[in-house]
């Protein structure tokens, strides 16, 4: 790559026009009376993050500052490396050297290119700066440039750098998947973190590393389900953090490339919830799909495993969903062909045909859903392709499509299901162009706004596929399928860029992996109780707008017969789904549960809330700010969050009384505008509006009042 980084490169106005931007690129090298390079620093400035690279000729980078510049404060020790990591069995620990190549200027921001070679293998990176945002992703391409193959490939990863060593005291936030909940954890030692592995999740892709007592965070962000490490390790004389893939062996063959995960880098200062929402304002304006119109849709779930009168029963409530209010009717499982029939919502009959159960549905899929469509509606469809009804392996799906392990089908036997079923490899490129071809094929068939995937956790259930016919290597079938699965969701977001996909799956939840492409988050069929619900939908705010983060009602929470009676209950049980992408579902796959069977106290409240969180929706793909302590402590308490226009003009406060013993609460707001007045009014009928000034909203509060524990109200401020 040519030298961008010389004095005589940059004109005049170039510099100014890269000065005036919000990210500025600065180069300063001295040079040898032979005209070669003798050492080149590299700064970028993005709002507050400001980073500098030193580039010796023949040596390694090094990484001379990292700090937020508005504040002043440095995150690393100057001087050190900032390698990438490359671990293999058959090599030694490579020593790195660099050199700067390729720099553009661009509308959003600035990338620069450099390469980095150890011994016979090179790493390709690029550094891409953002305006108006503290961030920096890098994304980094190992190169066997050897003769012969590279085995045993362990870990790979874009950087390792040293911190500071008078930091202080330090704490790592990070968001835990499979049970939700969000961990501070104290670097006393080695911190080890994992994505965790198929079925297994661990840690959401997004790791604050916080200087305690001094309101500086360093972010880091990982684009990538499972397999990767984050580590903060004492090594010699420093402290080193890091982020890598992990659970892999490879085999890298002469010539051939392998890209670690796109990872970002941030700054923040201020408190958790501000650091948080600088990585949020990153991704909503650089990964995220832009929201659809009216976005978070209002959605009906509907599945069916009956005998009869299926297809009777599901137009009746695709009917009764548009006087609902509904926007988008939903038909999960069971709708192929060979679809279970014995009314015990076994999704596994049939699973891995993408013909339409002609039995079940004798119009027609495309029929319902042009119905749905004249009803004013939007009509979705689930799939599940990690597993197939055994039944159709060696017809529908090959045999050479599923997943082994030693040479023994990867097979199971759900408690119940008619027939067993067979994991079907989504490293296994054939597969992977079918798929392609089918879910393309039902989306246009079937008129698809909503195509909901399931990655099917059922537990125990296996993955590693180590056959040699696929494509894919031995030690590297887990990490093959996850890049299969993405490789089927760039593809429909390309071909359909209005379609909403929906992760669901235990294995899947929240991945960052897949936030270029997703429009919907299933948080946990556990939908109910609704303490459960709401703990659910706070601790995904974290990482996902609300707007995308689904939770239903379902016939199944007893609390929906139990206070059936009671306004102020139902209130809170609908409030709970309320807090982010809100909707109706039946679990279990059965007639019984449909909405239009709940009682009619029940659906009156439904009624009255759709209208109510169509109010707000659309401020549920904004700030979200957490106004009460996350319930670390076992004493009962209230909850409340808010949501908050970009404008700042507008806001909507959920607050739950809980299991709290306190009748009444101050709640100081966030984000207001400085010297406005608010309308504020209460949805609650017992309280009259008021005016109040944004200074005493954020200092003093709004006092809120419920009489009993488990009540709940909705808050609407607004000023001109």
């Amino acid at each position: 790559m040519s030298d961008a980084f010389k004095p005589t490169d940059i004109r005049r106005r170039d510099l100014l026009k890269l000065a005036g931007s919000s990210v500025l690129l600065s180069m300063l090298g001295a040079r040898s009376a032979t005209g070669a390079a003798v050492d080149n620093d590299v700064t970028f400035v993005s709002d507050e993050l400001s980073l500098t690279l030193h580039f010796t000729n023949g040596g390694a980078h090094q990484l001379h500052s990292l700090r937020n510049s508005k504040t002043g404060f440095e995150w690393i020790r100057a001087g050190t490396s900032m390698d990438p990591i490359f671990t293999a069995a058959a090599v030694p620990a490579l020593t790195w050297s660099s050199s700067p190549g390729e720099h553009k200027h661009e509308s959003n921001g600035d990338r620069l290119e450099f390469i980095s070679k150890g011994n016979n293998i090179r790493a390709n990176v690029a550094l891409q700066t953002f305006s108006h945002a503290p961030i920096m992703e890098f994304q980094t391409e190992f190169h066997n440039i050897s003769g012969t193959s590279v085995p045993g490939v362990t870990a790979f990863g874009p950087f390792r750098f040293a911190l500071r060593d008078d930091l202080g005291p330090l704490q790592v936030h990070a968001l835990r998947r499979n049970q939700y909940g969000l961990e501070s954890i104290p670097v006393n030692g080695l911190v080890k973190l994992s994505g965790g592995a198929w079925n297994a999740p661990e840690y959401g892709g997004l790791l604050l590393l916080e200087a305690v007592g001094k309101d500086e965070f360093l972010l880091i962000g990982i684009e990538w389900e499972r397999g990767w490490s984050y580590r903060i390790e004492k090594e010699g004389d420093g402290t080193w953090l890091s982020i890598d893939v992990t659970d892999l062996t490879y085999n890298l063959a002469s010539g051939e490339k392998l890209p670690a995960p796109r990872v970002f880098l941030g700054l923040s200062h201020g408190d958790l919830d501000h650091a948080f929402l600088t990585a949020r304002h990153y991704m909503q304006e650089h990964v995220f799909p832009a929201p659809l119109q009216n976005w978070p849709w209002v959605v009906y779930d509907f599945w069916a495993t009956d005998a009869e009168g299926v297809e009777e029963g599901l137009l009746r409530e695709v009917a009764f969903s548009a006087k609902l209010g509904i926007d988008v009717f939903n038909m999960d499982a069971s709708w192929y062909l060979g679809s279970s029939k014995k009314g015990t919502g076994d999704w596994g009959c049939g699973l891995g045909n993408y013909a339409d159960d002609r039995q079940k549905y004798p119009s027609g899929l495309a029929n319902i859903s042009h119905r749905v469509h004249e009803a004013g509606m939007k009509f979705g469809l689930w799939v599940g392709p990690n597993v197939a009804d055994s039944r159709i392996v060696g017809t529908e799906i090959p045999k050479q499509w599923i997943a082994q392990i030693d040479g023994k089908d990867q097979t199971l036997q759900p408690s119940g299901w008619e027939s067993s079923v067979h994991q079907v490899c989504l490293g296994c490129r054939e597969y992977l162009d079918f798929l392609k071809k089918e879910l393309t094929r039902i989306v246009r068939d079937f008129d698809l706004d909503w195509l909901k995937w399931d990655n099917s956790g059922i537990p125990a259930s296996p993955a590693g596929c180590n056959r040699a016919d696929h494509g894919h290597q031995a030690g590297d079938g887990g990490y093959a399928a996850l890049v299969g699965q993405y490789e089927v969701f760039d593809h429909l977001h390309s071909v359909f860029p209005n379609l909403v996909l929906e992760q669901c799956g235990y294995g899947s939840r929240l991945d960052y992996g897949l936030a270029r492409t997703i429009r919907s988050n299933w948080l946990s069929d556990a939908s109910y109780p609704s303490d459960l619900v709401r703990n659910n939908a706070r601790l995904a705010s974290y990482l996902y707008p609300s707007a995308d983060n689904g939770a239903w009602i379902v016939s199944e929470d007893e609390d929906l017969a139990r206070y059936a009676s009671d306004p102020a209950m139902l209130d809170t049980i609908f409030r709970s789904r309320m807090m982010s992408l809100f909707g109706f579902g039946t679990i279990n796959g059965q007639l019984k549960e449909r909405v239009s069977l709940y009682p009619e106290t029940v659906l009156e409240s439904a009624r009255r809330h759709v209208a109510l969180y169509k109010r707000y929706r659309h401020l549920l793909q904004h700030d979200c700010y957490h106004l009460l302590p996350s319930g670390n402590t076992k004493e009962a308490q209230w909850e409340a969050v808010q949501f908050i226009s970009p404008s700042r003009k507008e806001t909507v406060i959920l607050a739950f009384r809980a299991k709290s013993a306190q009748e009444t609460i101050q709640l100081p707001l966030q984000g207001l505008l400085e010297d406005a007045i608010y309308e504020v009014n209460f949805e609650n009928p017992s309280r009259p509006a008021l005016k109040m000034q944004s200074h005493d909203l954020r200092s003093k509060g709004i006092r809120i009042s419920l009489k009993r524990p488990h009540m709940s109200e909705v808050i609407f401020l607004r000023t001109n």
